[in-house]
């Protein structure tokens, strides 16, 4: 199983960074929305004439996204990651093992950023983020090294908790 030399502390940073950029694209996208708004008339001279109230909207849906990232911002930098970890539990870095060896999939279980994929160590293997209430995460918490997991893929897939950093 390829877990050795994975380094979860790095895996978050790159998170971290990942995130920092995203809202970066959000933050210059609301500057250009909420500037549509206020160059648009404010009066309306036909119905068709609704350039302004899109633009306020797609400013507003901006600006709660912004708010969202901050906050998985904010609990990504103040995450503990646990030093050896006895069962899979947040802050955890998993890998999941077929019966034969191979590798089925490395997750690594944060409170945020559900669904964002990272490239390990090797640059070949990517690291899932789940959180707590994906199926896949509750197929996992509370597992220990060696234990044996039914992910809820389609068909399930049989496995083994190969690695628990």
């Amino acid at each position: 199983m390829p877990h050795a030399g994975i380094d979860k502390r790095m895996i978050l940073d790159t998170l971290i960074a990942q995130a920092e950029a995203k809202l970066e694209e959000l933050k210059a996208g609301y500057g250009a929305a909420r500037d549509a708004v206020l160059s648009a008339p404010h009066v309306m001279k036909g119905k068709r004439e609704v350039f302004g109230q899109e633009s306020a909207y797609l400013a507003n849906a901006l600006a709660l996204n912004i708010q969202e990232r901050e906050r998985e911002l904010r609990t990504l930098r103040g995450m503990r990651l646990p030093e050896r970890p006895e069962r899979v539990a947040l802050g955890c870095l998993v890998g999941v093992g077929a019966a034969d060896g191979t590798l089925v999939g490395l997750y690594l279980m944060l409170p945020v950023c559900g669904g964002m994929e990272i490239p390990a160590a090797d640059g070949d293997t990517l690291v899932r983020v789940v959180t707590p209430g994906t199926p896949v995460a509750k197929a996992l918490l509370g597992k220990t090294l060696g234990e044996d997991v039914t992910l809820p893929t389609t068909p399930p897939c049989e496995a083994v908790v190969r690695a628990l950093l």
